[in-house]
């Protein structure tokens, strides 16, 4: 199947051009597996059921991913929630059949690979080292146990293995990346001015009719946000309050855990004369002791160590320091040399030594003894840390009784509140689109409006909005969106209706002049000088150039080849205002030849990378095709 899929691959022209085609696996429709049938599952893919937690938490994961790749320039305006339910849904169908098929070709992890990868995972150390308290308490509070992380894990790793074979394993060939590279590195220079929509103001009327007629057909702009305001109860544990001291025995025990972080071990300064073998013959070992044994005697006969080790040692970074060591404690050194070196008394040499190097004379040059940290100087920190500890299991005992008191009493915060001793908390009016405070968090705005929580009327999940702080919520108001009265907003609609009105005519207007451009009756320059207009000149530009913007150069690479002296024309609105006419003068092919080694390397993977993710796509429809999937109609809303 493989190899069909490649030989097809490889008949498309330029790994840019599918590069631009290839969309994530999230983006597969699902209209083809709607079923009205009532059951409790998000979606059911050849009898393994997805659950709709598992979609909501696919669907939560998604918008924060979104958000944060986004940053400044988020916008919950343009977010189409109900797609994004469906993204999210589908990713989670893709990932099964992935693993349902990497399950059908013999694919498995191995429990050592699985305790590898959750031993890996910093939030779950502490102090460096995987705890298995912390591994536990981190799963509850994403309302998970070990078992279902660890299976969950161990087919995310099971599908991997095929992800991996599909993608990692794909090449194309070198008049497939020659043509691609061609497209990738080519090169548009074009010429083009800007119709101001001002040039128009003179031309535009307005009436009352007009305004009352744009609202009545726009609607859906004017609607205003459907809204919700929220009771909450928060917990963080930065604001928990242990209400008592560090206790002196909790402080000592803590100190001697953490004994080596506070102690300099001991330390041995030394030099040796390194007597290296040839081989490791019987012979050449004889050789080398018989050596060094000379060199010994020299020793013992009052010779200077410095200078017979920069005249005989065979360690070239020791010798011309006349053989000098420096200081070092255990485990620096082979444990041939260390054994002798930290039973040596200060001034003591010792006979050859061997090791996998040779043999050494080793001389103790001095003795740094251990440093302890007095408990006293660190007593701060140990509290600090004692404190964080105790606040921690403290923060996670308190999470995990809100999250049961919150699903046991689902219709009311009141008697969570009580239990738990947490302030109910009010927000102000929040729509879908967020907002500020709690509503800033796409985790909160998720939950308000999701179907528990607003429909059904049940109390939240504990939401995560930072690191140990949660809050759970319940709706306390809503309001649907709707449609305000002209009076109320016509000033609103007046602006609306006037862009409407100057956008088309500058389109008539603009298309008249492209008319003219196409049919050799005007050029660019006689209309910018007849108009009053500043003609634009490109030089050669990249398909990823910025300059003059992105919106231009991409019209400019999206029309036909302009061949020499028969430039090709284009006119459109741009986002910003205006019409904009186009003339594209020249066109310039990437040259492969002139690619350095390096860059040559580098167009391989990306071309491979590419046709890979687009096997893996082609796989992913194939397997779509041959499943039982089942999708309920409510769950794709």
């Amino acid at each position: 199947m493989l190899q069909a899929i490649r030989d097809r691959v490889m008949g498309i022209v330029g790994w840019v051009v599918l590069a631009l085609l290839i969309v994530t696996f999230a983006f597969f429709g699902l209209d083809s597996y709607l079923q009205t049938s009532a059951v409790n599952y998000a979606a059911k893919v050849n009898d393994v059921e997805i659950s709709r937690t598992q979609q909501q938490r696919s669907y939560e994961q998604l918008m924060t991913r979104m958000k944060q790749a986004l940053g400044n320039n988020f916008d919950p305006d343009l977010i189409d929630e109900s797609m994004l339910k469906k993204n999210a849904l589908t990713t989670l169908i893709n990932e099964e059949l992935v693993v349902q098929a990497a399950e059908s070709a013999g694919l498995s992890a191995s429990e050592q690979v699985l305790a590898s990868q959750i031993a890996s995972v910093d939030g779950f150390k502490k102090e460096g080292v995987f705890s298995k308290d912390q591994y536990a308490q981190i799963l509850r509070y994403q309302g998970m146990t070990p078992g279902e992380f660890e299976w969950r894990l161990m087919k995310e790793i099971t599908a991997n293995q095929l992800k991996a074979g599909i993608i990692l394993t794909a090449t194309g060939t070198e008049d497939t990346l020659r043509r691609a590279y061609k497209l990738q590195a080519q090169q548009r220079r074009f010429n083009y001015l800007v119709v101001p929509e001002s040039s128009i103001e003179d031309q535009l009327t307005l009436s009352e009719q007009d305004i009352q007629d744009y609202y009545q057909n726009h609607k859906e702009q004017f609607m205003t946000e459907e809204r919700v305001k929220v009771q909450y109860l928060e917990l963080n544990a930065a604001e928990l309050d242990l209400q008592q001291a560090a206790d002196e025995d909790q402080l000592k025990a803590l100190y001697a855990e953490h004994h080596e972080k506070y102690v300099t071990p001991e330390q041995r300064h030394a030099r040796h004369i390194l007597v290296a073998a040839d081989s490791d013959t019987a012979t050449d070992l004889a050789a080398a002791h018989e050596k060094a044994v000379g060199i010994s005697k020299r020793l013992d006969s009052g010779e200077d160590f410095a200078v017979l080790a920069g005249e005989l040692s065979d360690d070239p970074s020791s010798a011309p320091a006349g053989g000098d060591l420096g200081t070092f404690g255990r485990g620096i050194m082979v444990p041939e040399v260390e054994q002798a070196v930290f039973a040596l008394k200060e001034g003591e040499r010792t006979q050859p030594v061997q090791s996998s190097y040779g043999y050494h004379i080793i001389e103790l040059l001095g003795i740094v003894p251990e440093v302890a940290t007095p408990i006293e100087a660190v007593r701060d920190e140990l509290t600090s840390l004692l404190l964080a500890s105790e606040r921690n299991d403290l923060y996670f005992e308190k999470m995990e009784n809100l999250a049961n008191l919150a699903f046991e009493q689902p219709d009311s915060l009141q008697g969570v509140a009580s239990a738990t001793e947490l302030k109910i908390q009010e927000s102000d009016w929040i729509g879908r689109s967020g907002g500020t405070g709690i509503a800033n968090n796409p985790k909160v705005i998720a939950a308000a409006f999701s179907d528990d929580v607003l429909k059904s009327g049940n109390n939240s999940q504990p939401i995560e909005i930072g690191e140990d702080h949660v809050l759970v919520l319940r709706v306390l108001e809503h309001q649907q969106a709707a449609l305000p009265p002209l009076a109320d907003i016509h000033a609103q609609v007046a602006a609306a209706a006037r862009k409407d009105a100057a956008a088309r005519l500058l389109q008539t207007q603009g298309t008249e002049l492209l008319a003219e451009l196409s049919g050799g009756k005007a050029s660019l320059e006689t209309i910018a000088q007849t108009r009053n207009l500043k003609l634009e000149n490109t030089m050669l530009l990249p398909r990823n150039s910025g300059n003059p913007s992105p919106f231009l150069v991409s019209k400019a690479f999206a029309l036909p080849r302009a061949e020499p002296g028969k430039p090709v024309f284009d006119g459109f609105l741009q986002p910003q205002g205006g019409y904009v006419l186009l003339s594209l003068e020249e066109v310039q092919d990437g040259n492969y030849d002139e690619l350095t080694e390096s860059a040559r390397k580098q167009a391989w993977r990306s071309l491979n990378e590419v046709l890979g993710t687009n096997e893996m796509q082609m796989v992913l429809s194939e397997l779509k095709a041959s499943a039982d999937i089942q999708v309920p109609e409510t769950a794709a809303q």
